[in-house]
């Protein structure tokens, strides 16, 4: 996966924060559509590993591996609501009520989000960035 961006700040260890804008799925013209919801003009700001040694203010290429990041949105995404309809299939089995079950379902999706934040947290603390600045633009 090959995105551009904006270098706004040097951060400790050789990383950047680099700004984002995210593109449509379908690359056609989102002005006239609208059907995504004008996602290009939606930003988001991610930490790259500055190989390149850009600096504030220029633009760059980011890599990152396209198997680790869907690997991240699965557990980000999937995980909890995985979670959740185990959680309420279980207290199903053990004959709870409907009440019982969503809230054992509930307790089990946050569970899943905040294992996926606890594993965001872990990644930064041990420098496993998915992107790389490869070169300035």
């Amino acid at each position: 996966m090959t995105q551009q961006g904006t270098i706004k700040k040097l951060l400790p260890d050789g990383m950047a924060e680099i700004e984002v804008t995210r593109r449509s799925a379908c690359g056609h013209d989102c002005a006239k559509c609208g059907g995504c919801g004008g996602l290009e003009t939606q930003t988001l700001r991610v930490t790259a590993r500055n190989s390149a040694g850009a600096q504030v203010g220029e633009r760059v290429l980011i890599e990152g591996g396209t198997g680790q990041v869907l690997g991240y949105a699965v557990l980000v995404y999937l995980l909890p609501v995985a979670l959740f309809f185990i959680g309420y299939a279980a207290a199903g089995l053990a004959h709870a009520g409907a009440g019982v079950s969503a809230l054992c379902g509930g307790i089990l999706f946050a569970a899943g989000i905040i294992g996926a934040i606890l594993y965001s947290r872990r990644m930064k603390q041990r420098n496993e960035i998915p992107f790389e600045i490869t070169r300035k633009l």
